[in-house]
């Protein structure tokens, strides 16, 4: 692994069950570690989402060995990645496989 490639800063939250006024639940996110990555080359396809037209981008995500699970999401800048999974690539790196749902408007 080139550690020049892990250029950017991201955050890694995971889902915190809540409970709000009104005797339900809620979720709230709690950020577990940030660390470098590299993203790699996304993947885009088309899909309908929810009854409308959607781009739904799966990214792979490389980044020093942390606590991460799928249902995790990552966030970079304003993007919000939902981690779909977790391969170890050696004892110092992971790959996080990621989708972005980005819906056209319209």
């Amino acid at each position: 692994m080139n550690p020049g490639l892990r250029d950017k800063i991201i955050a890694i939250e995971r889902p915190l069950s809540t409970p709000d006024a009104q005797g339900g639940r809620g979720k709230a996110w709690q950020t577990v570690c940030t660390a470098w990555g590299e993203f790699k080359r996304p993947r885009i396809n088309t899909a309908v989402v929810q009854g409308g037209a959607a781009a739904v981008i799966t990214q792979e995500i490389v980044v020093p060995v942390c606590d991460v699970r799928p249902g995790y999401r990552v966030v970079y800048g304003t993007k919000i990645y939902r981690v779909l999974g977790v391969s170890s690539d050696d004892r110092r790196y992971v790959t996080l496989v990621c989708e972005e749902v980005k819906h056209h408007e319209g």
